[in-house]
């Protein structure tokens, strides 16, 4: 029987069903590359971090790309499968796709080796057993899309879904690479824009911390003032003398003391330099740091950087980086979590964060001989939610166009067959 035939077979239950999973399984994938995409340097981070577990190491440049790759195709293929493009390829990737992810899913469920599985980045955290629950779910409804799916047409012609792929494609780079090279247009982390770093007074002033590394499988606590080299990894911070909050927190330490509500200005322009991988710390952006210090002071305001790293490595840097501003101690997964990239900075007005950008997204130019020219940090605000708006409307916009034209040359093919027949019968 051929696929025709059978699509006049099918009941209409059964074509709401196909459509009912194309939707929802599809839209999983959509969010879920999505929140990939938008967050290159999370996933990059939650990649390592398996890793780290299977003690395992590749280069950053390879995960990037792997990372990069991932979330498109999850991205596309969750978007095709809702338009219903490519019925039978659609479906054959995704279901390749959860024959590696179910086992690897079930493993982290039964074993427990990283909290979350870091699925739909930070936008939605799922326990592990509900992730191991969903991937069985989303295999079973492929397995139905891989009998039923083929059968039920989808919006756009088989000619013109190259294109339909093409400009999601372009979408969901563009997304990506403007939260890799600048900052995550969508930000579900702690500290988005607009939020404070200032903590309400007396807290955590007289509670101490302990930090937790971990190296070939053991795990040992330090003190502050007792910091592994760069051989072990980062774990956790914990909190002691008193009860830890849910909301993260920013904590600075100075020669082991919190220094916290000291440094952080309460009124004022302020700007944090943030090194999260001091081994990854570029010493070739010391000229535009110096710059922005020059700035920002001209104008009444400070900055300092806050850098994971030991006492002799905190010296090491304020020698390369010939800094004249105050270089302090914090937590790699509070800077990683505050903002992406090698070393971002982080602008405050009143200890509210007004931007954050990359150092490589922040033109040197602007900022040589400009101590007289006032406003140039408030211009390096962007206002991401929004840019991201106006991508997804674009992009909606543009498919709803070919959608149209789809639509119309049937019509047309269908009104030149029915004029040719109605000839032949003459």
């Amino acid at each position: 029987m051929t696929v025709e035939s059978d699509k006049s077979h099918m009941s209409g239950r059964a074509k709401a069903l196909v459509w009912i999973l194309r939707i929802c399984i599809g839209a999983v994938f959509v969010i879920s590359g999505f929140a990939k995409a938008d967050d290159i340097y999370g996933f990059i981070f939650k990649i390592e971090e398996y890793l780290d577990v299977w003690n395992l190491s590749y280069p950053r440049s390879l995960i990037f790309v792997g990372a990069t790759a991932l979330s498109v195709m999850e991205f596309l293929l969750g978007l095709m499968l809702m338009l219903g493009c490519y019925r039978r390829t659609v479906v054959w990737l995704l279901l390749l796709m959860m024959v590696a992810m179910t086992p690897l899913t079930a493993y982290i469920y039964f074993v427990d080796p990283v909290p979350d599985c870091g699925c739909f980045g930070d936008f939605i955290v799922l326990s592990n057993g509900a992730t191991f629950l969903k991937n069985i779910l989303i295999t079973i409804g492929l397995v139905y899309l891989l009998l039923k799916n083929r059968m039920v047409d989808g919006l756009f012609g088989a000619y013109i879904q190259w294109l339909v792929t093409a400009i999601s494609a372009a979408y969901i780079l563009t997304i990506g690479m403007i939260g890799y090279f600048m900052q995550p247009l969508m930000d579900f982390r702690s500290f988005p824009v607009g939020s404070t770093l200032l903590t309400e007074e007396n807290d955590s002033e007289e509670s101490d911390f302990e930090f937790i590394y971990e190296k070939n499988g053991e795990k040992k606590v330090f003190s502050v003032t007792e910091l592994p080299d760069s051989s072990w990894t980062f774990v956790e911070r914990k909190q002691i003398g008193q009860v830890a909050k849910d909301k993260t927190e920013l904590v600075i330490f100075n020669e082991g003391e919190n220094i916290t509500s000291e440094v952080l200005a309460s009124q004022g322009d302020q700007l944090l330099i943030l090194i999260p991988e001091y081994s990854r710390a570029d010493v070739s952006n010391t000229y535009l740091l110096n710059l922005l210090d020059n700035y920002i002071k001209s104008q009444g305001g400070s900055m300092m950087t806050l850098v994971t790293a030991d006492a002799q490595d905190i010296e090491e840097w304020k020698d390369l980086s010939m800094a004249d501003y105050p270089v302090y101690y914090a937590e790699p997964t509070t800077l990683k979590e505050m903002a992406r990239g090698i070393m971002p900075a982080v602008y405050l007005k009143d200890g509210r964060i007004v931007w954050k950008r990359t150092l490589p997204s922040i033109d040197s130019d602007k900022f040589e001989q400009a101590e007289d020219t006032p406003g140039l940090m408030d211009s390096l605000a962007f206002d991401g939610p929004r840019y991201a708006k106006y991508l997804t409307f674009a992009l909606f916009v543009i498919l709803m166009m070919i959608f149209m034209l789809d639509r119309s040359g049937r019509l047309l093919a269908w009104s030149i067959k029915i004029r040719k027949k109605a000839q032949s019968l003459k």
